[in-house]
């Protein structure tokens, strides 16, 4: 069967988001689905990639396989190593194989790499066994409660509900916030930079101008924080708001800081997120333990995690390296379920 790759147009979405429903099982469309959602995922300008982002197999005019492309890039010394993640990836059953034949599609528009992370079932259970990706170090989720009343009040308040109340206020005042030394946080401004860390990985290369694309999500309500140190610009915090619980999409800070500037700067951001009385818990995740150190300092417990892999045809990453992974990658930041946007 001759399969066709094609970019979707506007006029097409409709197709493909009936192709994605019935691929996903989804009978009430989820809030990434909507109109806003989905201009902004495929056909806002982005400016890593020149036309819109949403990519289709298709055989006699039915879609066999889509997957949209979110743009990455990692800088490796003076090397920029351009990557993405496929998102909203569904195949359908006329053509077995269509959904790894529009990866490598999708790879072979930039000659770039791929990342994988987490996914279905099924995706969990197929990529381990595909040659050309390879484990990288897993992606951890951490939370800690802010509000464990009002987190309280939107539940159900049966029995499970009141022992979570009883554990989230233990979690909330155990251990206690360390203290922000010379950290502040600060809403970002318009002339603001952002910063990209140092490490023994390789770090997600930061611009400006991809962090303002990503703040426009019309799914959740983000925010770019601008942490400084004794009044110094000196890593900054993309969060985004869901429902009350304020997922940290992006925590960086310059350079090579020492464990304790890390672990006083996130507290300076727990602190500022606190103060918003709507905020009822703080979720954070990374692949680095560095990062880790400092949401568990912090007092942000391990929820789960998902594995990580990596297609790099061209071998252009160095070899067993760590890579920097952060929920910003993707569309773990802003993915939700309406009824329950909680992790504790």
């Amino acid at each position: 069967m001759a399969l066709t790759f094609s970019l979707v147009s506007l006029e097409r979405v409709n197709q493909v988001v009936s192709f994605l429903t019935r691929a996903f099982g989804i009978t009430k469309l989820p809030p990434n689905f909507s109109p806003e959602a989905l201009n902004w995922k495929y056909f806002s300008p982005h400016p890593w990639w020149p036309t819109s982002r949403s990519y289709i197999l298709e055989a006699e005019g039915r879609i066999a396989a889509h997957g949209c492309v979110a743009p990455v890039r990692f800088a490796a010394g003076e090397r920029v190593l351009e990557s993405m993640v496929i998102i909203d990836w569904a195949s359908g059953k006329i053509a077995p194989g269509a959904g790894l034949l529009l990866f490598q599609r999708c790879m072979e528009l930039q000659n770039s790499s791929l990342l994988a992370i987490g996914g279905s079932s099924d995706t969990v259970r197929i990529l381990p066994r595909l040659r050309w990706f390879a484990p990288q170090a897993d992606f951890h989720w951490y939370a800690r409660p802010l509000k464990p009343w009002r987190r309280f009040l939107r539940s159900k308040r049966g029995l499970r509900d009141f022992l979570k109340f009883s554990r989230n206020l233990q979690w909330r005042l155990f251990p206690s916030l360390p203290a922000p030394g010379g950290w502040t946080c600060r809403p970002a401004r318009a002339d603001d930079p952002v910063f990209t860390p140092a490490g023994d990985f390789i770090p997600i290369l930061r611009t400006r101008s991809w962090l303002d694309y990503l703040c426009a999500c019309p799914v959740a309500k983000c925010r770019l924080w601008i942490l400084e140190h004794e009044g110094v610009p000196r890593g900054h915090s993309l969060v985004a708001d869901i429902g009350g619980s304020a997922r940290v999409a992006d925590f960086a800070l310059a350079g090579l800081p020492a464990p304790e500037a890390a672990t006083q700067a996130f507290s300076a951001l727990v602190r500022a997120l606190d103060a918003d009385g709507g905020l009822v818990e703080i979720v954070a995740g990374s692949s680095l333990a560095q990062d880790a150190s400092a949401f568990q300092a912090c007092g942000l417990r391990h929820r789960q995690s998902a594995p990580v892999w990596l297609a790099d045809p061209r071998k252009a990453f160095p070899q067993k390296s760590t890579l920097e992974i952060k929920p910003m990658l993707g569309d773990t930041f802003y993915l939700y379920d309406p009824s329950n946007p909680f992790q504790l």
